[in-house]
């Protein structure tokens, strides 16, 4: 966590320096480059972590997968913490480390009703966490893909919502950077809309293993096509 949390908010502070002449213009490439290091910090952080933990790194993907029955409630809440204290830890470096004030703590900007910053982050939340479950908690022959996709996903969803929440996603990100900066208005979001979006997504998951989803396109994991023995 610690290491996500350091190449992303980090890559936020250098890339609002390094565009500091144009982001009153034309904040898109700043937006970009905020983009690409978390999501690519991401997928570094769950390669690095994937055999130990499975990558978890997120408290709104623990509680997804709680809903869905594939984490335990000790679990949920030892990683959820862990997850809290490796965040803050990073932002708290990252406020040293990187020159001018520390920036990316997670608020709704103006021109954005919290009712659609709300919805925003539960629906980003809820696809991170069913990229999370069918390609990570789903064993397959394309699992070992699960972090770079997780990782796209995640670069996808800050390129949507930057400029309207600073996209949290991830509770323990966002209190992280609350505790560094001391910005706290409408803080509750970045908690109650992630974990409403992680538990949609468990029940979505729990919904398709009960109709046995795998049933509807069998032999995905197959080393060659099913041979049709009705032609034979």
């Amino acid at each position: 966590m610690f290491i996500f949390i350091f190449l992303a908010l980090g890559g936020v502070q250098s890339a609002l320096k390094t565009n500091a002449a144009d982001l009153a213009v034309n904040p898109t490439l700043a937006f970009i480059e905020i983009s690409m290091c978390f999501g690519f910090g991401l997928a570094a952080a769950i390669f690095f972590s994937y055999r130990i933990s499975g990558g978890a790194l997120n408290p709104a993907v623990n509680f997804g997968l709680f809903v869905a029955g594939v984490m335990d409630p000790l679990t949920l809440i030892a990683y959820t913490i862990s997850q809290m204290i490796g965040a803050t830890a990073a932002c708290g470096v990252v406020s040293v480390v990187f020159p001018g004030d520390f920036k990316g703590a997670n608020q709704v900007f103006a021109g954005t009703s919290i009712t659609q910053a709300f919805f925003l982050e539960l629906i980003l939340t809820a696809g991170l966490v069913l990229t999370v479950l069918f390609l990570a908690v789903e064993k397959s022959k394309v699992a070992f893909w699960a972090p770079m996709m997780i990782g796209i996903y995640v670069f996808i969803a800050h390129l949507l919502a930057i400029p309207y929440t600073n996209t949290s996603i991830n509770p323990a990100r966002s209190i992280g950077a609350s505790i560094v900066s001391g910005i706290w208005k409408d803080h509750w979001i970045f908690w109650v809309a992630p974990l409403a979006g992680g538990a949609i997504a468990g029940g979505i998951y729990r919904g398709y293993k009960l109709v046995e989803y795998e049933t509807l396109n069998p032999g995905q994991d197959a080393d060659h096509s099913p041979v049709d023995t009705s032609r034979v």
